[in-house]
């Protein structure tokens, strides 16, 4: 089947490489969900490719107010009016000519220019032309018919709420539906795109993020590796942190290609002890990269200084990676997909997120935290790219717990960093509480973070230490 290819970024990749040609497509949403500018990201792109596009306004919006506002962004060229995009203008016919007479003027537009895309704009405006919805209906299905013989694909956009797009007759006669809508989180207005039908093609189900910037549609597929993706070879090497009294306890290290979670309360050295890793790595020669939510760059850079580890030579080698993403921005749905697009640029041996609390405090629903989290382990896994999520607990001296959101399960190792009581001091303990498929030491031993590093000390005999 020939598809014809969106150009949108991300898009084609859920349609299975874009829109069947010759399909009749409804674009429906809300006022102000990105209906007009998806369709219209679509037909610059395409004129790039040398289709030309045919857009018929009806009375939504005027094409001199449309064409304006698309001045704005990348996508558009003034070059391609005219030529390749042509705007007339519907609704005028159907204003003062009358329904009856719009699909003849359609027809006389399609054999003057002769377009490979045809686009109505709104299409839902022009029901208001009709007596009911009987005369509706009968049009629809003329129109469907006559678009089929000119071979063209088409795009109908109406501001359509979602319960009726099982209703309306033009639903029944579409090949692909996209329904485009938006949603207020805790602290990002969203908008999303579902593809609710494709006929004769496959495409990715689900409701999948996108931003409108000047650079036009940008599409953020939902995360749910299946089939292929969830199978993966293990690998017997192990990758070490570099600390001599932890990787005894690890019996070498962490196992290639495996999640662990380092989890401890605030200042126990989590994040030190995940640069650490990298470092390691990056003097093995492995390429490591810190995406960080919490320490800009320069903060993580003076930590390594400190402890005495040479971390500038790395990052100028480009052995090791640094990216701050602040909090603030960060955004669960974009930024899920955006890492993996990192990772798999950067071609990394090892990666560390510091931290996923600071992911978890980003979504409201817990749930899709879990299924993006356990998805970019997924895929992480596959790759072969040995990971270490640190998480924050938040109870210093109470009963141990890993993780509020019980994600414990993904991991394949677990190190836990806890404060003690010893008598009228408090001390450092760091234990292995699980580490899949493989021995480890199960013993608490204290560690210090000094001017020279991290340091294992000896078992701390006492009992009681983790109620």
């Amino acid at each position: 089947m020939d598809k014809l290819r969106t150009g949108i970024k991300n898009l084609d990749h859920i349609l299975d490489g874009g829109i069947p040609v010759y399909s009749l497509n409804v674009v429906s949403g809300s006022p102000g969900s990105g209906k007009t500018i998806f369709v219209q990201n679509i037909i610059f792109n395409t004129a790039r490719n040398g289709l030309k596009s045919l857009y018929l306004t009806t009375i939504s919006e005027s094409q001199f107010k449309m064409v304006r506002h698309l001045q704005e962004f990348e996508f558009f060229s003034d070059d391609f009016l005219g030529d390749k995009v042509v705007y007339e203008d519907l609704g005028a016919v159907l204003r003062k000519q009358g329904a009856d007479k719009g699909l003849e003027y359609l027809t006389q537009m399609i054999k003057k220019h002769l377009p490979d895309i045809v686009v109505i704009d709104s299409f839902k405006a022009i029901r208001d032309f009709f007596p009911d919805e009987k005369a509706f209906k009968a049009f629809v299905f003329d129109l469907a018919a006559a678009l089929s013989i000119w071979e063209v694909t088409v795009f109908l956009v109406g501001e359509y709420k979602e319960q009726e797009l099982t209703l309306l007759g033009e639903f029944a006669v579409a090949d692909g539906i996209f329904h485009l809508y938006g949603q207020e989180e805790k602290r990002f207005q969203k908008r999303y795109l579902r593809i609710l039908k494709m006929r004769g093609a496959n495409f990715e189900q689900g409701e999948h993020l996108f931003q409108i910037s000047h650079a036009g549609i940008e599409v953020y597929p939902r995360m749910r590796p299946e089939g292929k993706e969830l199978q993966y070879e293990a690998r017997p090497g192990r990758k070490g942190f570099g600390i001599t009294g932890l990787d005894e306890m690890l019996c070498g290290g962490l196992t290639e290609g495996t999640i662990t979670l380092i989890s401890g309360g605030t200042g126990t050295g989590k994040t030190a002890l995940a640069l650490k890793f990298l470092l390691d790595g990056a003097e093995k020669g492995e390429k490591g990269l810190f995406l960080s939510f919490e320490q800009p760059v320069n903060q993580l850079q003076d930590t390594a200084r400190r402890l005495g580890w040479e971390i500038d030579r790395y990052l100028a080698e480009g052995r090791l990676d640094i990216k701050f993403i602040s909090p603030i921005e960060l955004d669960v749905d974009k930024h899920a997909f955006e890492i993996l697009d990192m990772v798999r640029e950067k071609k990394v041996d090892r990666f560390v997120i510091d931290s996923i609390s600071s992911f978890e405090s980003s979504v409201s629903d817990i749930q899709k935290y879990k299924d993006y989290l356990w998805a970019i382990g997924q895929q992480l896994k596959r790759r072969h790219i040995t990971t270490i999520f640190t998480v924050l607990n938040e109870d210093l001296f109470s009963p141990m717990v890993v993780t509020k959101a019980q994600i414990s399960l993904m991991a394949d190792n677990i190190i836990i960093l806890r404060y003690v009581e010893d008598y009228s001091s408090i001390k450092k303990v760091l234990g292995i509480l699980k580490a899949r498929g493989s021995d480890h030491n199960k013993a608490l031993r204290e560690y210090e973070i000094t001017p020279n590093g991290i340091n294992i000390l000896g078992k701390l005999n006492r009992a009681d230490m983790l109620r």
